[in-house]
């Protein structure tokens, strides 16, 4: 049996890229990172380009396999190429061809989502630290609604950012008020992703003294603190249970997120039962 899982990842204004890993008998025999070609306008043209070059990875190892499975986490892409099953067959005769959804959190199409991002040249010298989705964590949401904890947070600037930098605003706050929201990061494009550089500069501020001093004097409490994951810095997640934070591993914290609303608003939202 021959697998294939492919993700895509889309960058507006930069380039965008195709993570693949390939198994045969379920084990691994390739893995890479491609860069989409063309000019994709929309996260759906990625998901689309990375099932076409998924199947021309399944022509590049094919081996009389009976099997072909090509994973993909986007329905829309999904449904697009399942409507495309006689046709892909008939190029592979003989072989079962199927074109199956797999949601992001597992293994295999967690290192395709990686692989799109090309964590493993941004971050080889980062660690990363466990990732906990806050939906079901009656602890983390009473946590925030009783003990004012203080939550960490990017929010991309759209007035702030062009074609050749990207603007994210540093938000710290608690259920009740935000207490610093001053501090803004404009990263350059290209290179290392834009979120990536973002984080670098946010763990060297929160590690200088001044800053320190400055965000305490507003009340902020670094320690036994949350960093949010939204979709401004969904790019900081390695795997499926792993993450890149933007506050320095010496300091108390979780990275939290939720799957589905990734908005800090459905954060408070869910912890609002709590208080």
């Amino acid at each position: 049996m021959l697998e294939v899982y492919c993700d895509s990842s889309y960058n507006e204004g930069e380039n965008s890229y195709i993570g693949c890993v390939v198994l045969r008998s379920s084990r691994q025999i390739h893995q890479s990172t491609t860069k989409v070609p063309g000019d994709p306008q929309n996260n759906l043209d990625c998901e689309l380009a990375a099932l076409n070059f998924a199947i021309s990875l399944v022509r590049t190892f094919f081996e009389d396999d009976k099997e072909i499975t090509v994973y993909n986490d986007s329905t829309e892409a999904v449904k697009a190429f399942q409507r495309r099953v006689q046709e892909t067959e008939r190029e592979f005769s003989g072989s079962r061809v199927s074109f199956e959804y797999v949601p992001r959190e597992k293994v295999n199409q967690a290192a395709a989502d990686s692989l799109s991002k090309k964590f493993p040249v941004f971050f080889s010298s980062t660690s990363t630290s466990d990732v906990e989705s806050f939906s079901r964590r009656e602890d983390i949401l009473s946590d925030i609604a009783r003990n004012g904890s203080n939550i960490f947070y990017l929010e991309k600037v759209p007035e702030m950012s062009t074609n050749k930098k990207t603007c994210y605003r540093l938000i710290v706050r608690t259920m009740e008020k935000t207490l610093s929201d001053d501090r803004v990061y404009p990263v350059k494009k290209g290179g290392p992703g834009t979120q990536v550089k973002a984080a670098e500069e946010i763990r060297k501020d929160l590690s200088n003294p001044e800053v320190l001093s400055s965000l305490k004097s507003k009340g902020v409490r670094l320690e036994n603190s949350y960093f949010l994951l939204t979709d401004e810095t969904w790019g900081l997640r390695g795997t499926d249970s792993q993450a890149y934070s933007i506050l320095p591993s010496s300091i108390t914290h979780k990275i939290i997120c939720d799957e589905v609303d990734r908005s800090p608003q459905n954060l408070f939202r869910r912890a609002e039962r709590f208080r």
